[in-house]
């Protein structure tokens, strides 16, 4: 809903009656000095889902972007032959990046002989297709999003890139309203912003945990920059790629140059489950942003104790609780949707053993999280290894 509140981030809503053929036409000029490229990691299962036809035809219509690279992850040979027919209708305009392809698995075997890479999954599927973007100079702007996304149009993308091609903000990061029935976002509504808060109550105001907990959905996966930043980004190889992007972003970028904007009224994709264990599913994810968080307090000097440590889960707990009783008034207030207060404390509990989990971790990294290196620190070690990694991707055949 469109209001006129700002951040400290900069914050641009989304006004129901917005012209956008009049946006798109200054697109159009802008993105002639600064073309755009769209990036989205993929797993096959995604691509063969619901939502990636609507996706692919709706980009494939946008005139706005020149590139489109899909990097598919854990796909065999015979789903690497299907990816090619499902991404086809997008002609020339794409280019579907195979991660197991045997030349690019060499390329990968050789980076990881010189620097550590840390575990495959979607962190690293986005930096390999980034490596690839370098090596192509194709495009100057890049904008990322999943592959899952439901309530996909034209207007979500145009959102996106608008104010980093034509406005020349350095990062945008993407923010809506997940719901349908019942309130969606577990992870963001009862994990990360209680767990910002809980930091707060206990370290106090500090300029990392006001820019992280300034983000209105900082969970998306929908933001863009310009090449040239995201080549001095590391990445986290895991489900931490959200925070630990907005991490660097903090390291690496003046706060009135980064901006979020509200790229449609309500946001659908695929729901994760809880997962039984801290590795795996929401409770992994919650573990990976705890960790990240950890290592960028500790960079900057915080002292983190036994005794902080168990604060923070108790201190989470009670704001926690406290958001969910919110959730509870506000799902009533828009007409009764489903919601059960049991299963959100129930989530919350779940989420604090990943805090314990995310300790662990956190100490088993005397260096901090696992992140991988920066693509400019990747060439200058081993010289034209972008390009290697180019040519491997377009020699990939199944």
């Amino acid at each position: 809903m469109a209001d006129f509140h700002m951040n400290r981030v900069p914050t641009f809503s989304r006004f129901e009656d917005a012209d956008m053929r009049v946006l798109e036409r200054r697109l159009l000029a802008a993105v002639e000095k600064r073309p755009v490229g769209v990036v989205i990691p993929a797993l096959y299962s995604d691509l063969a889902g619901p939502a990636m036809e609507n996706i692919i035809q709706e980009l494939r219509r946008m005139r706005f972007v020149r590139r489109v690279y899909i990097s598919l992850n854990r796909a065999d040979a015979e789903q690497y032959r299907q990816a090619v027919e499902i991404v086809a209708p997008l002609g020339k305009k794409a280019a579907l990046l195979w991660n197991d392809a045997p030349p690019v698995e060499e390329i990968v075997g050789r980076i990881e002989a010189a620097l550590p890479l840390g575990p495959r999954g979607k962190g690293r599927a986005v930096w390999l297709a980034l490596g690839y973007v370098i090596a192509k100079g194709e495009v100057s702007v890049v904008a990322f999003h999943d592959a899952d996304v439901l309530t996909y149009n034209r207007d979500f993308v145009l959102r996106l890139v608008y104010l980093l091609a034509r406005q020349r903000y350095q990062f945008v990061k993407g923010y809506y309203a997940r719901y349908a029935d019942r309130l969606y976002g577990r992870v963001a509504r009862l994990f990360y912003f209680p767990f910002v808060r809980a930091l707060k109550d206990i370290l106090g105001s500090n300029r990392f945990l006001d820019f992280m907990g300034d983000f209105r959905y900082p969970l998306s996966g929908e933001f863009a920059t310009f090449v040239s930043l995201a080549r001095e980004m590391r990445f986290p190889p895991d489900w931490g790629i959200e925070v630990g992007v907005l991490g660097e972003i903090h390291r690496l970028v003046r706060v009135p140059r980064v901006c979020q904007v509200e790229l449609t009224g309500r946001y659908d994709h695929k729901h994760q489950a809880m997962g039984s264990s801290s590795s795996e599913g929401l409770l992994g994810m919650a573990s990976n942003i705890a960790r990240t968080f950890f290592t960028h307090l500790a960079g900057q000097g915080q002292v983190l104790s036994e005794e902080f440590f168990d604060t923070l889960k108790l201190t989470y707990v009670s704001r926690a609780r406290e958001f969910a009783d919110a959730y509870e008034n506000l799902s009533e207030m828009h007409g009764g949707l489903s919601f059960d207060l049991h299963e959100e404390f129930s989530a919350v509990e779940n989420f604090a053993r990943a805090i314990e989990h995310a300790v662990v971790d956190f100490r088993a990294h005397p260096f901090g999280s696992p992140l991988i290196p920066t693509w400019r620190r990747v060439e200058v070690a081993m010289g034209g290894i972008a390009d290697d990694l180019r040519k491997a991707f377009d020699s990939a055949r199944a």
